[in-house]
């Protein structure tokens, strides 16, 4: 199935393709695409592993001569110091803008590939070849690429869209549990803020079904955002629902103890009954997301009251805007809206009550 990222004036075009085999025709596809023949390759030390041999042969076997470099794997590598470290290879290496990058990883390697593949003279062509659930159903859709700093996630970054996606789900096999029900919770959100058809898909999800259809589903409403807000400004804000929440979490645990999804599920709770409060959700369709969550065996709750680093996180968070709190909430399962709220204060209770009691 090939879906299209286009914007009303053309100004951005590429495919999303979701198709079993992928990684082992990757070479045959970027030769059709008119790929140049020297390509660079980033991709984490776990990947490598799993999928670099089959990939990297499929390469050759096309004509291309990749060069590759393997991060350590995990959110802790999406650093200014990690993107630099890349750039400085590749200009060790002498690459100029002919050459194309081949992301090949989840989201933490097509952020940070891709963020260097904006930078780096000015701009080089790159693609994308995610392999984790969170990066086919959203991450490595959109064009938004960055690393994260000390004190907030993703908050150097720039928009570069990549030429094209190619996801293959025979990956999503090789996938730790933890894993793959942290991209689940991606998939939630579509459901929630866009088609609640999906939310009825993964309540009939059972523990050997098919997930592409899934995938397929999220990959074709990320695009329909992106296609019609490409750089972030209005309608695919909407896309943050359970991100403020999420973002601050991880930032706080300095990116160690929650794995992305896993954040965004504590977030979407929050978000959640903050809709109940502030936007009109009806309580019982909500508490149904909830359940959901917990049935996908995906975190609902903290362990403990967050402290100053969860609200100095939150304060900072790039989507604020001048408000005390901007906060994308749901007045109906299926719809989505920006909220200016006035204080923290009702949040403050909500995250109160997310609290596990010992």
């Amino acid at each position: 199935m090939t879906i299209r990222v286009r914007t009303a004036r053309g100004a951005i075009r590429y495919p999303v393709r979701v198709s079993a085999g992928l990684l082992e025709r990757a070479g045959g596809i970027l030769r059709s695409a008119g790929v140049p023949k020297r390509v660079l390759v980033v991709t984490d030390r776990t990947v490598e592993k799993l999928h670099g041999g089959r990939f990297l042969a499929s390469l050759r076997r096309a004509g291309f001569h990749p060069r590759v470099i393997a991060i350590p794997p995990g959110e802790r590598s999406k650093t200014p110091e990690r993107m630099r470290s890349l750039c400085d290879r590749w200009a060790a290496w002498r690459v100029d803008r002919s050459e194309a990058v081949l992301a090949l990883g989840g989201g933490v390697v097509s952020d940070l590939a891709g963020f260097a593949a904006a930078t780096y003279a000015r701009g080089l062509d790159w693609y994308v070849f995610p392999t984790t659930l969170l990066a086919q159903a959203d991450a490595s859709i959109g064009g938004k690429v960055g690393v994260n700093l000390e004190h907030g996630k993703n908050l150097l970054g720039a928009f570069h869209h990549p030429r094209g996606v190619f996801s293959d789900p025979r990956a999503l096999r090789t996938l730790t549990p933890r894993a793959f029900r942290s991209g689940l919770a991606e998939i939630v959100k579509m459901g929630v803020i866009r088609r609640p058809a999906i939310l009825a898909r993964l309540r009939r999800l059972g523990s050997n079904g098919d997930v592409a259809p899934l995938v397929r589903a999220a990959a074709k409403e990320k695009a329909w955002y992106v296609s019609r807000d490409p750089e972030d400004r209005g309608i695919r804000r909407e896309l943050n629902f359970g991100h403020t929440v999420g973002h601050a979490l991880e930032a706080s645990l300095g990116y160690r103890r929650l794995m992305h999804g896993e954040a965004v599920s504590i977030g979407m709770v929050a978000a959640l009954r903050m809709s109940v409060r502030h936007a009109g959700l009806d309580p019982e369709p909500a508490a149904g997301v909830e359940d959901l969550l917990r049935s996908l065996g995906l975190p609902t709750r903290l362990r403990r009251t967050p402290g100053r680093a969860f609200w100095s996180a939150l304060e900072r968070d790039k989507k604020r805007g001048r408000s005390p709190l901007r906060m994308v909430l749901s007045p109906a399962i299926g719809a989505a809206k920006t909220y200016d709220l006035p204080s923290l204060t009702s949040l403050r209770g909500v995250i109160s009550s997310l609290v596990q009691k010992p």
